[in-house]
């Protein structure tokens, strides 16, 4: 306020200025017109003139000066006097300055991850214009909301929709880059032409992709990143026609992005997104022919889209809607279907569901600085009571209101500023190891660090609690009654009322404000702990995965890739320690996979009726290598190979042959009943390999040499630790062939932790966070009763010289500090269960009025409340009772 009023009247000062110089120049035009009447000429008028009044411009800038001078001056005398009190008390200053750069810091940190998250725009021109498109099937709805898209109606939508001035259907790869020996496993984006100004980017040498390039049949070619570019190919300037060996194909490099481009992930169906894997290159995507004629076909493709200036979301999805109907009246009558279209702000998905845990956390790191801000305003109060003569002299020598509130508010001014500047520092500290361990679905812009918005925060922060630590203590110094202050003995004047029950409810605060936090906490620990405890139905010790990526040129058939993976399984099964080697479509908790509908014999239903399964392609010793475990019938076997056999899971047994023994069944897939069908030779139980939070969907499991593709997820069992082997299996594979691509070997256990790598993420700061909050309310609570023990000293030596027993001591104080402690619990408690509704969505088997955590944060807060009380009230007791008496 002080500062407000100083620019007020510099404004006022300065307007009178100019009122002044109005005068002076019309006494100044006056008097040079009486000269001139008198005979001198106009330059002897005008220095006359001078002489008398001044130069009115000069008279100005000087008074302007003067007062800039005297508001400078007063800051400084503020900033001193301030300083020299906090001098006084360094262990106060410090403590109130370490608390504030934590809040401040920790709260910046945070605020820098959610803006950088779910509300800094994507790195290209009018990012929020660019939508994900998704198809959405009416008759699947409930168990696929959102599908990708057909390339088919993806064609569809670029012929005829108006809403959008660019389209583009992308899809996620990974290749092996190079020949010979040891080739680089790359991450892929395989593009449409449209992409470019989709994302309103182009390259910074040579050209991107063209009508041509996307035309199946036509010359490879590719564009790389500038990370791949200066990496693997030395930033060499005559890159473009270079020829490269992407996938064992040639490919010709026609451009290269510029360094600031960065591609966040996209996902299909069933991904496992990793926002911290790189893009390396872009490939153009080619639909064939046949694809192009599929009436439905395949739901594969991520569609980006930029929506034009003039058109609203709404307006675009009503349009792609009304060209899904006509699509769908156009398919035939085995494969009709209702279609419609999702549409969301591509940032929004990149956030997902992880756009509440991010907002509960930095609700709970405010909730942390609020604590310490409280903290500090007790510790402020309890100053401004010890200082209530000096302010009393102070007003009785005629200072104003204003004034005493200027003085009181200068220490929370300084220490606000010095917690901002301890915040800043700290917060820039924090953040690259907060990206270091940023769960991969939070790591899509891999440039987290402080900038222009974090430090916007900080300042923010500290002007927050500068008010919300000092107001209260300034409003009461201000409020100093001088008579009564100066005709009382100050060493016997005790705490007023008002100071006592302001100074209780702070307390009250903090300790509802963490007791929300803890409960918050513990409902968040034991749903992340459930989650590690579910049984996952297939073991992870000493098991190792790796995903292998087979060129397409050399292995474009599965004839070719059917035998090179039997040769890599009897090779690896061979090593030393190896006890199981197998190969899968997709590796557990990597998400879905390929997914198809089921007939069994005498369904008659459409196929868009049918079942849907999860199918994936294993080898024989699949079941053995992650130890699945068998209810009935028995698993694949090599000597199964030529027969179409299959294992389905336990759910996929109920829901199909109901009451039946489905072993020894057969089926066909939906979409293909000529084909010859597939028996059922065994049950597994079910498990949890796609989600440890709910259990798998329909399985069907078929040996790979009925469908492999040129990427497989290798599992190797072993009978001891089996980290050292990694180099061993990576030897073993490029012995037979050295273009295969492996990227890193990973524990399955690892896979496993990566699944809930979010949940454990936010558990880890909430605990931190909560764990700091007991420790400031513990503080504060302290520091209220040793306040109330030091003014109650001579009551309490009264009343022990007068027999009172210890026991009575104790009840005093501990009911002198376990009141605002109960009151603080109680609010707490109603605070938290009002907004349980909204954990509920982020707790796994746990109630967010779960009674078992509400009792043990209740108890946890009681008893280090508790704990606070009875030190001052034991320091209490070994007081000098005759020396205390004597003294007061």
């Amino acid at each position: 306020m002080s500062i407000l009023r100083r620019i007020f009247n510099l404004f006022r000062r300065h307007r009178l200025a100019h009122d002044i110089d109005a005068e002076l120049q019309a006494h100044l035009e006056m008097r040079i017109e009486a000269s001139l009447a008198s005979g001198m000429s106009l330059e002897e008028a005008r220095r006359d003139a001078r002489l008398r009044f001044g130069n009115p411009v000069a008279m100005r800038e000087r008074t302007l000066q003067i007062d800039a001078a005297l508001v400078l001056d007063k800051l400084w005398r503020d900033l001193c006097h301030g300083l020299r009190s906090l001098r006084k008390s360094p262990r106060f200053a410090i403590t109130a300055v370490v608390t504030l750069a934590l809040g401040i810091g920790a709260t910046t940190a945070m605020f820098t991850l959610v803006y950088d998250v779910m509300l800094r725009p994507l790195p290209f021109a009018h990012a929020r214009r660019i939508l994900f498109l998704q198809e959405r099937v009416a008759e699947w709805r409930d168990l696929y909301p959102a599908l990708p898209v057909s390339a088919n109606h993806f064609t569809f939508w670029q012929q005829h929709s108006n809403s959008f001035s660019a389209m583009a259907a992308v899809e996620r790869d990974s290749f092996p880059l190079g020949a010979g020996d040891h080739a680089l496993h790359v991450n892929a984006l395989a593009a449409t032409p449209g992409i470019f100004a989709v994302l309103q980017v182009q390259p910074f040498m040579g050209r991107a992709f063209n009508a041509a390039d996307a035309t199946s049949g036509h010359n490879r070619v590719a564009i790389l990143t500038y990370r791949l570019w200066q990496r693997h190919f030395a930033a060499n300037p005559a890159i473009l026609g270079h020829i490269i060996r992407l996938n064992g194909y040639p490919y010709t490099v026609i451009g290269v992005m510029p360094r600031s481009f960065h591609m966040p992930p996209v996902a299909t169906l069933g991904d496992s997104v990793d926002g911290s894997s790189q893009l390396s290159l872009l490939v153009p995507l080619a639909f064939s022919p046949d694809l192009l004629a599929e009436a439905m076909g395949d739901l594969n493709y991520a569609v980006l889209a930029r929506l034009k200036p003039a058109v609203s979301i709404a307006a675009a999805t009503a349009e792609l809607n009304s060209e899904q109907h006509a699509i769908s009246a156009s398919l035939p009558p085995d494969e009709k279907v209702s279609l419609s279209v999702v549409v969301t702000p591509w940032q929004q998905l990149l956030v997902g569901k992880d756009q509440r845990p991010l907002l509960l956390l930095l609700a709970a790191v405010a909730a942390l600085l609020l604590v310490g801000c409280v903290n500090i305003a007790n510790l402020l109060l309890a100053r401004a009571v010890g200082q209530r003569q000096q302010m009393a002299v102070v007003v009785a020598l005629g200072a104003s209101r204003a004034e005493v509130l200027r003085a009181s508010m200068r220490e929370a001014a300084i220490l606000a500023a010095a917690g901002g500047l301890g915040g800043l520092l700290l917060a820039a500290a924090l953040l690259p190891l907060m990206r270091h361990f940023l769960p991969p679905a939070l790591d899509f812009r891999r440039s987290l660090h402080l900038d222009v918005a974090g430090a916007a925060c900080a300042i923010a922060l500290a002007m927050f609690t500068t008010l919300l630590a000092g107001v209260a203590p300034a409003w009461m110094s201000s409020r100093t009654a001088p008579r009564d202050v100066l005709h009382s003995e100050s060493r016997l004047a005790s705490e007023s009322r008002v100071s006592r029950r302001v100074r209780r409810v702070l307390v009250g605060v903090e300790v509802a404000v963490s007791v929300a936090l803890l409960l918050m906490t513990g409902l968040v620990t034991a749903s992340v702990m459930h989650l590690m405890r579910v049984d996952r139905g297939f073991t992870v010790a000493r098991t190792l995965t790796a995903s292998i990526e087979l060129p397409q040129q050399s292995y474009s058939d599965t004839q070719h890739r059917v035998a090179f993976y039997k040769t890599m399984l009897a090779s690896l099964n061979q090593l030393p320690g190896v006890r199981a080697a197998a190969i899968t479509n997709v590796l557990p908790m990597s998400g879905d996979g390929w997914g198809d509908s089921v007939r069994i014999t005498g369904d008659t239903r459409t196929w868009t009726q049918l079942p849907e399964e999860q199918f994936r392609w294993v080898s024989p010793q699949y079941f053995t290598a992650i130890h699945l475990h068998l209810l009935a019938g028995r698993f694949i076997r090599p000597e199964d190979q030529g027969r179409n056999v299959a294992v389905i899971s336990e759910r996929t047994a109920r829901t199909l042959w109901k009451g039946k023994n489905p072993v020894g069944q057969q089926f066909h897939r939906g979409g293909l009943p000529d084909e010859r069908p597939f028996t059922v030779i065994g049950i597994t139980a079910d498990a949890h390999t796609v989600s440890l939070s709910s259990p798998d969907p329909m399985f069907v499991y078929v040996p790979y040499w009925y469908r492999c593709g040129v990427v497989a997820g290798l599992i190797v069992r072993a009978y001891q630790d089996p980290a050292t082997m990694a180099a061993d299996i990576r030897k073993a594979i490029w012995r037979l062939d050295p273009g295969v691509a492996i990227p890193a070997v990973h524990s399955l256990g690892g896979l496993v932790a990566d699944s809930y790598a979010n949940q454990r993420f936010e558990m880890d700061l909430l605990l931190l966070f909560a764990v700091c909050a007991v420790l400031l309310a513990a503080l504060g609570v302290y520091g209220v009763v040793s306040y109330s023990v030091v003014q109650r000293q001579r009551e309490i030596a009264l009343r022990l010289a007068l027999g009172a027993r210890q026991a009575h001591v104790y009840r005093i104080v501990l009911w002198e500090g376990l009141l605002p402690v109960l009151g603080g619990i109680g609010s707490g408690l109603i605070a938290a269960f009002i907004l349980a509704h909204t954990l509920q969505s982020l707790l796994f088997e746990v109630s967010p009025y779960d009674p078992v955590t509400a009792i043990a944060a209740v108890c946890l807060l009681f008893f280090i409340g508790a704990a606070a009380c009875l030190l001052p009230a034991s320091k209490s007791l070994r007081l000098e009772l005759a020396g205390v008496l004597r003294e007061q």
